[in-house]
């Protein structure tokens, strides 16, 4: 426990934020729980990052460092919350392969926390996970819900729609276009497939459409009308099925792609 190798003072302390579940907490919390004055709480908050108990996350915000098995006194640390906490009161959304994550997408783990958010900042490192933030302006941020990443927090991530969509629109960030059509089949049932409609004709990237209307008619998916919607937003100039993938294979005239990934791969990922 906490209280066996801290002074009375930090496990006070640590031992009341785990009670009320704040994995992450300012100074002001750590003030009016300890009683003390802004400088005293201060100088506690630095003695436990220095000795690894707390990371310093943004100006006046910490959170508890999760601690190695058998000590259960402190909660560990969601890392989409943390994301949350780096950008305070910017806009942001949770995307890409992170919403995936989020969204029971994968079928694998992933180790990259990806933000979309106005706010340009540089990748960095926390408790031993990287964190991305892709730069997108105010309006950018659209198709985005709340969601409850742990029992006590939420944060914004991209629907399932737009995460669909942001897949094929930057494939790099979420392990190319075979995960996004696995993400695709995983939660077929759930999709909405009029607002799929909208999205794509909000985010009016041709390639976009060309892909997603290959790979709804790969998997049978979709209905009639969104796939005729996206007939008529490809572009008469060729794109490759997977940016990430050389520039070869088949063209398919139909949804103007050049087929670099096979459709017999693209199969089997799905079923097996």
């Amino acid at each position: 426990m906490v209280s066996k190798t801290l002074g009375s003072t930090s496990s006070r302390l640590l031992t009341a934020l785990a009670g009320d579940n704040r994995n992450i907490f300012s100074i002001a919390d750590a003030q009016e729980i300890l009683g003390s004055s802004y400088d005293a709480t201060l100088q506690t908050l630095r003695r436990l990052t220095r000795a690894g108990w707390l990371v310093r996350l943004t100006a006046g915000r910490y959170a508890i460092v999760p601690l190695s098995s058998g000590n259960e006194a402190t909660p560990q640390v969601n890392r989409y919350v943390i994301a949350r906490e780096l950008l305070g009161e910017t806009p942001y959304a949770i995307s890409h392969e992170s919403a995936m994550d989020v969204h029971n997408m994968l079928t694998r783990p992933v180790t990259t926390v990806v933000v979309t958010t106005p706010r340009r900042l540089a990748r960095r490192e926390i408790l031993g996970v990287p964190y991305r933030f892709i730069y997108a302006p105010p309006p950018a941020l659209w198709g985005c819900e709340p969601v409850w990443v742990t029992p006590y927090e939420q944060v914004t991530v991209s629907d399932l729609e737009r995460t669909i969509l942001d897949g094929l629109s930057r494939p790099d960030l979420c392990a190319g276009v075979s995960q996004v059509a696995t993400a695709l089949w995983l939660r077929q049932d759930d999709f909405d497939w009029d607002k799929m409609a909208r999205y794509v004709q909000r985010m009016a990237r041709r390639a976009v459409a060309q892909r997603l209307g290959y790979l709804l008619e790969l998997y049978e998916l979709g209905t009639p009308s969104l796939v005729e919607s996206l007939q008529e937003m490809i572009s008469v100039s060729y794109a490759r099925l997977d940016p990430l993938l050389p520039d070869d294979g088949p063209t398919l005239a139909r949804w103007r792609l050049r087929l670099n990934l096979e459709p017999e791969t693209l199969q089997a990922i799905v079923r097996t």
